[in-house]
């Protein structure tokens, strides 16, 4: 199936076969690109969570964080997870079309018809920025819930905890990416000056996130290094 099938296929993409998804994704094509590529990082973060708590569910040395569990697990099933579909869908679609309008702009012979197909791509393109702004604030709650399984969640496998994290992180950043290309592209709207701080807010923010995530590395870290050293020989 070819990259455009797939965007005009009225089944979901996310319900294509992951080889397929993946080769749209590596097609060359403009979509589905950036948003719906941040918007995946954000779902496999939820995912990883998701398996995260359900497993410290029944591990009797986390049953006190049970009620934690249970609520993060409700926040993503009720809310993230749900709304990071659409989004990832909505941004395919979208910037394909935000695409399409402009090669209608260049190839336009009138400078009404110029001017029209520019102000649609352009009225489209702050649609799929708001879309992205949307991706990385949902992002950065998975980071706080990665951060939360991370330090209460079965130890043994914070390695998927850590993956929940790090792809968590990828959404945000990927997001303020997007979102800072978008603005400088819509420079001379309305939209750019409008959102330009909630931009910045958001990058300030991704700092903070991204301190507390690599206290999580820095702390697995320096637990390996300690195993490791009181099995070394002596003088070794």
């Amino acid at each position: 199936m070819s990259q455009q099938e797939l965007l005009d296929s009225n089944t979901p993409l996310l319900s294509k076969p992951a080889t397929e998804l993946l080769s749209a994704f590596g097609s060359g094509k403009a979509s589905p690109g950036s948003g719906s590529a941040a918007a995946l990082m954000g779902l496999l973060s939820a995912k990883l969570i998701l398996t995260v708590c359900s497993i410290s569910k029944n591990k009797p040395e986390c049953k006190k964080d049970d009620a934690t569990f249970d609520i993060i697990i409700e926040k993503i099933r009720e809310d993230i997870e749900p709304r990071l579909r659409e989004l990832f869908e909505s941004d395919a679609r979208d910037f394909d079309r935000v695409v399409a309008l402009r090669k209608l702009r260049d190839q336009a012979t009138t400078s009404k018809e110029k001017s029209d197909f520019s102000r649609e791509s352009n009225e489209l393109l702050e649609k799929a920025t708001d879309y992205a702004f949307e991706i990385a604030e949902l992002s950065m709650r998975l980071i706080d819930h990665g951060i939360i399984i991370f330090d209460h969640g079965w130890h043994a496998v914070r390695g998927d905890s850590g993956a929940a994290i790090s792809a968590a992180v990828s959404g945000v950043m990927s997001g303020i990416f997007i979102i800072s290309l978008n603005l400088k592209t819509l420079k001379d709207r309305k939209y750019s000056r409008d959102k330009i701080a909630r931009c910045h807010d958001l990058y300030l923010s991704m700092q903070g996130k991204q301190a507390a995530a690599f206290k999580c590395v820095t702390s697995i870290n320096a637990e390996a290094i300690s195993a490791v050293q009181l099995e070394l020989p002596v003088g070794i």
